[in-house]
């Protein structure tokens, strides 16, 4: 699931998610909340974002479990550290970071299941 405001940084999210072999799933202020039960296996958030932080936390309380990869223009906040995510991408960051922490994040979510 990608949680970002930014239209165009959530298309190239999405766009990376795709090539990578795996479907995105998009949350955002009008739908983050009705996501929370969604069957995701990794979550991309913008912590800036406070329905992306809402919606982080809702799913962190039903799937302590769950991979989250933080993408932010903003340094490492409490919020964001609350989450204790897999990674925390400072934007702009190059793709291949990217790939690697989602590639991560989903070997996390296989070796949980």
């Amino acid at each position: 699931m990608i949680c970002e405001p930014h239209g165009e940084v959530r298309a190239l999210l999405g766009h990376v998610v795709t090539r990578l072999g795996f479907e995105p799933v998009y949350a955002d202020a009008r739908s983050g909340g009705a996501l929370v039960d969604a069957d995701v296996d990794v979550l991309v958030i913008e912590p800036a974002d406070p329905s992306a932080l809402s919606t982080a936390r809702a799913l962190r309380l039903r799937r302590r479990e769950l991979p989250i990869i933080c993408a932010s223009i903003y340094p490492d906040s409490p919020g964001a550290e609350r989450l204790q995510p897999l990674a925390y991408l400072m934007k702009p960051f190059a793709l291949v970071e990217l790939e690697r922490a989602l590639l991560a994040a989903v070997e996390s979510a296989v070796a949980q299941a």
